[in-house]
């Protein structure tokens, strides 16, 4: 049986631990909501261009390259994880629906995919396969800034251009709840508008503070047209507002989805440490239990063995 000094400190030591597991969960949920709020407040923008996208594809049959379908000889799959642990199964979740969805695809010709790795722990996994790792995006920090993806999306979209792959599928988490993360494979190029749209109103969240924004995003599909009788004056002309307005809607999904994968890490972060706070304290109060049972223990001992030797000398 342990001791009551060996007790006592891991009493102590369960008591510190509780102390940084509580800090850390409600850092996570601060971190979650800042990044779920970033997200949902460039939605207005994203809605509106989507809209002009849908209004400028009826005007013209012009496609720009990044919206053009290709013969599929070669696939970019990004993945996007966690740059630091303590995170539940957040990345163990996006590493199983990664290999159940893209290893088998990989397995009849691995030469036609390349692989990005946002996040340390991607890197570490796209490593560990011996996968075609041709670049890594890392530290984006808690709160990204469109800037801080500026690398990624050039990166992506001149691969694009310049024909190294035909279409690009991202492996992101989707944020449904605080309680529920979904792993999805999202094809982002070649652009399409609906597949955006989809994303759009994917990231709102299903319950929560911010759900409220799904009235929003519903009431202004860009497939439903504007209420309001007006019509966009497009100078100079269709052709010219496509070129430049496709990568601009394709920044903003890049920029969304890290958004999104960041909210979802901090939830999972936020789930796990919360749990690791509530077995801490049931660990606790074992040991505290153990404890009192010790020195009641040693306690009816020393009673035991006073009143034992006051019977002893009054014999004498």
């Amino acid at each position: 049986m342990a001791s009551m000094q060996e007790i006592k400190r891991r009493i102590r030591a369960v008591t510190n631990t509780s102390q940084i597991t509580k800090a850390m969960e409600m850092v996570s949920a601060t971190k979650m909501r800042r990044s779920q709020e970033i997200a949902l407040l460039s939605r207005p923008y994203a809605i509106e261009a989507l809209r002009m996208l849908v209004y400028l594809e009826k005007k013209t049959p012009y496609r720009p390259e990044i919206m053009r379908a290709r013969d599929i000889r070669h696939t970019l799959v990004v993945v996007i994880a966690s740059d630091k642990g303590l995170a539940g199964s957040f990345n163990t979740n996006i590493i199983r629906a990664f290999e159940k969805r893209i290893i088998d695809e990989t397995k009849g010709s691995p030469e036609s995919f390349s692989f990005v790795a946002v996040g340390k722990k991607a890197e570490e996994f796209l490593e560990r396969k011996k996968l075609n790792r041709v670049a890594s995006f890392k530290n984006f920090g808690d709160h990204v800034e469109v800037e801080e993806t500026e690398a990624l999306f050039q990166f992506v979209i001149r691969g694009f251009l310049w024909k190294k792959w035909d279409r690009v599928l991202v492996v992101s988490t989707h944020f449904r709840t605080t309680l529920r993360q979904e792993v999805l494979v999202r094809e982002i190029l070649p652009v399409r508008g609906d597949t955006i749209w989809s994303t759009v109103r994917e990231l709102v969240p299903e319950a929560g503070r911010f759900s409220g924004f799904s009235q929003m995003v519903t009431a202004h599909d860009p497939e439903h047209g504007h209420t309001d009788d007006f019509e966009y004056l497009i100078e100079p002309d269709a052709q010219s507002v496509l070129e430049v307005l496709a990568p601009a809607i394709f920044e903003i999904l890049i920029y969304d989805l890290i958004l999104e994968a960041n909210a979802s890490e901090h939830s999972a972060r936020m789930v796990a440490m919360k749990n690791a706070s509530e077995n801490a304290g049931e660990l606790k109060e074992g040991l505290l239990l153990q404890f009192n049972k010790i020195r009641q223990a040693r306690i009816t001992q020393e009673i035991a063995e006073i009143v034992g030797g006051a019977e002893a000398l009054q014999k004498n």
